[in-house]
């Protein structure tokens, strides 16, 4: 990973590299191919959590969890096409917008159902990491 995104987690607590078996599970379940800048965050930090930025906090849930938690969020029944992988420690949701060519970082909050409601945060996982490209 590059320098900016190693100071950007530098004060948020990490955890143990995720495996490529376990991102290559969660893939086939889903039947998607997760962005490539987060599979190496996930390699690097199986999750992280803590102040981030301007964000405030965000925590990125790890990816042996991932599948669980958005079925307890009903994320496919209310919102088809959207996978949660994080939140702000509060009432946002950070996910993944799987649209036809493109892979898109949405959040939205916890208590929508609406897909209108998930608002385009980048088209970059970094980015979305540093800040850039929120809600253009």
């Amino acid at each position: 990973m590059n320098e900016t995104i190693l100071n950007v987690l530098k004060a948020m607590d990490k955890e143990a590299p995720a495996t490529i078996d376990m991102i290559e599970k969660v893939e086939k379940e889903w039947n998607v191919l997760l962005p490539n800048e987060y599979k190496q965050l996930l390699l690097f930090s199986n999750g992280v959590e803590g102040p981030i930025g301007d964000m405030g906090y965000l925590s990125i849930w790890p990816i042996d969890e991932i599948v669980e938690l958005n079925q307890e969020y009903a994320v496919d029944e209310f919102l088809p096409g959207i996978k949660y992988f994080g939140s702000d420690g509060a009432d946002i949701a950070y996910g993944f917008e799987f649209d036809e060519d493109e892979i898109l970082i949405i959040e939205i909050p916890f208590d929508s159902v609406r897909k209108s409601d998930a608002k385009k945060y980048s088209e970059s996982f970094f980015d979305f990491l540093i800040g850039k490209d929120r809600n253009e």
